[in-house]
Formats: structure tokens, C-alpha cells, sequence
């Protein structure tokens, strides 16, 4: 029976005790902080009163509770001869206590604090409570007692684990490792991640790799509109990137017939680019089937359009004539096209009469107009 009470006793005063401890062990470290910066300005007033008398305050309310919970235990276990023994061996008034220990801190001196945390574990032993150290902290190798925090394969004080650039502490925050060391999120990313080409910017997320270069994923975008590219990926000139739109309308060689960028195939003929299908006569818009086209002015043309263009159609048929021809009128003709206009026979002696542009033989003439 009496070793269960014993266990009851421990659980509920166990929590309470850690807590203490660790406080302790905080303002421990703030104490020692403040009086290393004291030594570089005296003017520096390193632990604010309010800070410290909340620290007292605190750590009183806890000695309270603890030492009231620890004292009833310990009455109840002792034995009438103890208390004899007790009473005629040491003077309770005399006897140092956690508490006054506490009352009396100086904040110009740590280290009372330290001897206070050994002070207040033998008397916890005393009482019959051992406070086991839950292993030695891998900053300052003291036992730690409360909260601890585990990371990189070993234990710290909360107030040990920091960050090894700056100094914060990590606690529950996230952190990288590297080279064993422990580093906050932002410091870790401005030391080794990769830079934004654009921002210079560490990069903490999705990372872009082109042109020999890292970018922010939105920050890679076109030199021109800056919008991002999409499916179609990016066009490089000089170094810059570039969507497709204003790279071929920057860069690409224009067509000769409908002046727009040329992004594929293309014709090259009379010393510049076509689209295929704008080398066409310019005058119908006939492609050239057999592959043969015909210039007049540094123009392409079908074989109708550049005799036209040469005045080389026959008036009749209107098509080219590329032998012998016949003028007449301020035409040209084939010389079997040559007829009179009433019997339609060839005009092969050069005479002919006109009557409104239309050649007559000397037969027809008196006939129709005499």
C-alpha cells in the first residue's frame, strides 16, 4: 500500500518538477547571456526587472506548490523516532532552502542559479524523489532536466538549440541539416540554395534549370511580354528567352508575300523567303504547278500575266504568243487570229480596213460599209 501511494506521489509531482527545472535552466542561460554582453558595454542593462521579477515570481508560485506537496509527503513518512531525531538533530529555521536561494538571486550573478538547480535536486532526494537526468545537452554538456530536444542524433536544452548562423532558436520551427550543423529555413536557403537568375533570390521551392541558369519558376518568363511559356516552350536569341510569338516576329525572316513571320518551311527565289503557299503569281494567285514562274519587275508571274504584263497576248485568244505576231491596232496577235471581223478570214497581206478597232478585208468593207 505504501508503495503505491509512493507512485502515486511521484506522477503527480514529477510534471510539476520538470517544469521548474527547466525554467530554471532557461533563466539560467538568459542570466549568463546578459552578463557576457555586460562585459562589452556596462551601460547595457542586460535582464529587464519586469523579465526578472516574472522569473522570481514564477519560479516562486512553482517552489510553492512543490515544496508544500513534498513537505506533506514528507511527513507522512516519517516515523515518530524520525521526527525526534529531527527536531533535537537541526534547527528548521536554520536550514537553507530552495526558496530562499530564490529570493536572494542576484542577476549579477549566474551562477547562483546553478548551484540553486543542484540544491533543489538533493533536496528532492532527500524527500525521496530523484530527478534522473534525461541525458547531457550536445551544446553545453550540462545533464538536462525538463524539456528536451531531440535532432541530429542527439539531445539539447530548448534554449540550446539553435540555429548556427544566426542564433534563433529552432525549437518547433523547421530546419535543415548540413555538414551536422542545424540551420534556420531562411538561413539555410541563403546560403546553399541555388539563385534566381532574374530576382537573385534564394529559390526554396520549384526550381527552373535553362540556359546554363536557375530561375524561380515564375520568374522564368519571356525577355519581351513577360508572361510565362506555356506547351510550347521558349525560343533562346543572345542569351534571353523567348515565346514562340515574339521570338518569330523579332527574329524570324519575313515572307515576301504576306510579310508575316516565317516559323517553318519556306521558299527562298529571287533573293528572298516565301511562305509556299504565298510564291504565287502575284497578279491571279495561281500557284506555279509545273514549278516554272516568270519575272517582270522582280515579280513572279504565271506565263498569262507577264506577257500581259509585256503586252505579248494575243488580242484574240488571249493567250501568250511566243513566235511570230502581228500588230495592228496597238495590239498584238498570232498571225492566224489576224481576221477580218465579217468573214473571218486571215488577214495574211498586211491590208485590212478598221471600223471601231475592228479589222474588215477590202471586200467586206464595201460590202457592209459602202
Amino acid at each position: 500500500m505504501y508503495a503505491l501511494r509512493k507512485e502515486n506521489f511521484v506522477d503527480a509531482v514529477t510534471p510539476a518538477l520538470e517544469a521548474l527545472l527547466s525554467d530554471l535552466q532557461h533563466t539560467t542561460e538568459v542570466l549568463k547571456r546578459a552578463k557576457c554582453k555586460h562585459r562589452h558595454s556596462s551601460s547595457i542593462q542586460d535582464l529587464e526587472p519586469v523579465y526578472e521579477e516574472q522569473t522570481r515570481s514564477s519560479s516562486c508560485h512553482g517552489l510553492d506548490s512543490i515544496e508544500q506537496m513534498l513537505d506533506d509527503y514528507s511527513q507522512k513518512r516519517k516515523s515518530p523516532e524520525d521526527e525526534r531525531y529531527t527536531n533535537s538533530t537541526t534547527n528548521q529555521s536554520e536550514r537553507p532552502t530552495v526558496q530562499n536561494l530564490l529570493q536572494n538571486l542576484s542577476s549579477d550573478d549566474p551562477l547562483q542559479l546553478d548551484s540553486m538547480l543542484g540544491t533543489l535536486q538533493k533536496d528532492m532526494s532527500k524527500h525521496g524523489i530523484s530527478t534522473i537526468p534525461k541525458g547531457d545537452c550536445a551544446s553545453c554538456d550540462k545533464p538536462i532536466i525538463g524539456q528536451v530536444v531531440i535532432a541530429l542524433g542527439k539531445m539539447w536544452h530548448p534554449e540550446h538549440y539553435v540555429c548556427c548562423q544566426c542564433g534563433e532558436e529552432l525549437g518547433h520551427r523547421n530546419f535543415f541539416e548540413r555538414g551536422g550543423k542545424a540551420y534556420c529555413e531562411n538561413d539555410y536557403h541563403d546560403m546553399f540554395s541555388p539563385r534566381c537568375a532574374y530576382c537573385n533570390g534564394p529559390i526554396k521551392d520549384r526550381c527552373v534549370t535553362a540556359l546554363g541558369k536557375t530561375f524561380h519558376a515564375e520568374h522564368f518568363v519571356c525577355a519581351e511580354c513577360g508572361r510565362q511559356f506555356g506547351d510550347e516552350g521558349f525560343h533562346e536569341k543572345d542569351g534571353q528567352p523567348y515565346c514562340k510569338v515574339d521570338f518569330f516576329r523579332m527574329f524570324a525572316p519575313k515572307c515576301n508575300g504576306c510579310k508575316e513571320p516565317i516559323k517553318m518551311h519556306f521558299i527562298t527565289a529571287l533573293g528572298t523567303h516565301w511562305h509556299p503557299e504565298c510564291f504565287v503569281c502575284q497578279e491571279c494567285g495561281k500557284p506555279f504547278e509545273t514549278g516554272s514562274f516568270y519575272v517582270h519587275d522582280n515579280v513572279p508571274l504565271c506565263e498569262t500575266h507577264y506577257h500581259k504584263k509585256r503586252g505579248s497576248l494575243c488580242a484574240t485568244c488571249q493567250k501568250p504568243i511566243s513566235g511570230r505576231c502581228v500588230s495592228a491596232m496597238g495590239q498584238k496577235f498570232h498571225p492566224e487570229h489576224f481576221c477580218c471581223f465579217y468573214c473571218r478570214k486571215q488577214l495574211n497581206n498586211g491590208t485590212f480596213k478598221e471600223v471601231d478597232r475592228k479589222p474588215f478585208c477590202h471586200k467586206c468593207y464595201h460590202t457592209t460599209h459602202l
